[in-house]
């Protein structure tokens, strides 16, 4: 049995005394005060009721010392709290004895007196919730004004590019200053943890070890703060502890190695862990396109002029972005113009080569493309699909074959080096038993053959007259 914890439980049963009768002493001396005499008509009722109210503290506060002692409690906070604690005990006693002693001449300093106390009350009882409740209870539901980051552990990232935020620094660190190095940290290392430097996650503690990279379940961290709020081992024991959202980024950054250096990567973040970092953090880490994800030098613009003169419409993707969509504007295309064309194939990522006479010999002639993601070749007649050509671009996501003489081996033989590739195939030489088990065949691929509508029924005029109708 241990008596100090068994006794020390009492204290939040205690603690409200003081604090009750306080504010009711306090409530007597200002009627008393402000000449209502009737109801209070003795100082030392004020002064007996302020007694009361020592003498339960001094209990309150030999209980709160007991439980202090079992160690559940970070330094910091708990010394906050006592110390308090004690100087409003202190402070307590001196407005007794001055209450007594000053004459009633000096009732307006008695007051002045009783109000610090009273405040000194106030904070102490405000610091003893942050200990059982966590710092950010008192504001959690209060307006957005008061809440800082320091109340809620999540620090503020919109402002931040999100390609420069380290998962470590800007989000891991802040939540385990907030939630856990109270308890954690050099001069209390409860449960042989220090959770206050980047090195101290992979020391060995009295359990698991803290962060084991690549593994987030052998990590003792992850599987304390996952635990159900009511579980005996789940951490941190008071306050609103981690999020959901903090949960699946911890997880995250593990899986990845906890690099203290880690930044968010789209290509390996779940849909749902990008979801819940743009509704919490206001980050947007959705999948771009590739030819968003990449820098390219501006090309020469009298490059850019000489492609124009020669039929080209040429434009760049945005203000910032140098890759270009490029699409040939007459009506028969020569290789002279393909040449002029791989003169910027290192910025071309969408090419539209419309009904312009192009062949399968003039294709095999075009310089490839570095960055090429889109090509639109649609009817061009003589074209049997270009395999070889395209075959070379590594980006390559769609292509338009509508209107050629695309056939089903060429296909076959493209899908089988780009297996998610969307292709257009309408009116071309591929059949729908063809197509039907090249889909079977590569089920990731998107090959559409034809437009489909969804039937609309003839609406009735509202008003055709019955008879009509």
């Amino acid at each position: 049995m241990d008596w100090n914890l068994f006794i020390g439980r009492f204290h939040p049963v205690m603690v409200h005394l003081p604090i009750g009768i306080f504010i009711l002493g306090y409530g007597f001396e200002i009627l008393f005060q402000s000449g209502y005499r009737n109801p209070i008509n003795s100082r030392k009722i004020i002064i007996a009721t302020y007694g009361f109210g020592l003498l339960s503290g001094i209990i309150a506060a030999v209980t709160g010392w007991q439980l202090s002692l079992s160690d559940a409690y970070g330094m910091a906070p708990l010394n906050d709290h006592k110390y308090l604690g004690i100087a409003t005990l202190v402070l307590m006693l001196a407005v007794i004895i001055y209450q007594i002693k000053a004459p009633e001449v000096k009732g307006r300093l008695k007051l002045g007196l009783s109000t610090v106390a009273i405040v000194l009350t106030a904070l102490t009882g405000h610091f003893g919730g942050n200990l059982t409740h966590g710092s950010s209870y008192l504001v959690e539901y209060g307006p957005e004004f008061l809440k800082g980051e320091a109340d809620t552990g999540t620090p503020v990232l919109t402002a931040m590019n999100p390609d420069s935020i380290q998962i470590y620094g800007t989000i891991i660190r802040p939540l385990l200053d907030h939630n856990c190095t109270a308890c954690h940290h050099s001069e209390s290392d409860q449960g042989g943890l220090i959770l206050e430097d980047y090195p101290s996650l992979f020391k060995a503690s009295d359990h698991n070890q803290p962060i084991a990279p690549g593994d987030p379940f052998a990590s003792e961290i992850f599987t304390r703060v996952s635990l159900p709020a009511d579980h005996e081992k789940a951490m941190p024991p008071r306050g609103a502890g981690f999020g959901y959202t903090d949960i699946q980024i911890l997880k995250y950054w593990i899986e990845n190695g906890a690099d203290s250096l880690a930044v968010f990567n789209s290509d390996t973040m779940t849909p749902e862990l990008i979801a819940l970092i743009n509704r919490d953090y206001g980050l947007d880490y959705s999948p771009k396109p590739y030819y968003d994800r990449i820098t390219v030098a501006r090309p020469d613009d009298d490059l850019l002029a000489e492609l124009r003169h020669s039929g080209y419409r040429v434009h760049f993707l945005s203000e910032t972005n140098f890759l270009l969509d490029v699409a040939f504007m007459n009506d028969s295309i020569s290789t002279e113009h393909l040449k002029l064309l791989g003169k910027v194939s290192d910025h071309v990522t969408i090419l539209k080569l419309v009904n312009c006479h192009l062949t399968d010999d003039l294709i095999q002639d075009m310089a490839p493309m570095t960055h090429l993601t889109r090509m639109d070749i649609s009817k061009n007649k003589r074209l049997s699909g270009g395999v070889a050509f395209l075959t070379k671009h590594d980006h390559l996501e769609s292509v338009n074959f509508n209107e050629t003489a695309l056939s089903k081996d060429a296909l076959e033989h493209l899908l089988t080096g780009f297996d998610d590739l969307r292709v257009y195939v309408r009116h071309t030489n591929i059949t729908p038993e063809e197509r039907a088990d090249l889909s079977q065949a590569f089920p990731r691929a998107e090959i559409i053959s034809e437009f489909t509508f969804e039937k609309v029924e003839q609406a009735k005029s509202v008003f055709r007259s019955e008879s009509e109708n």
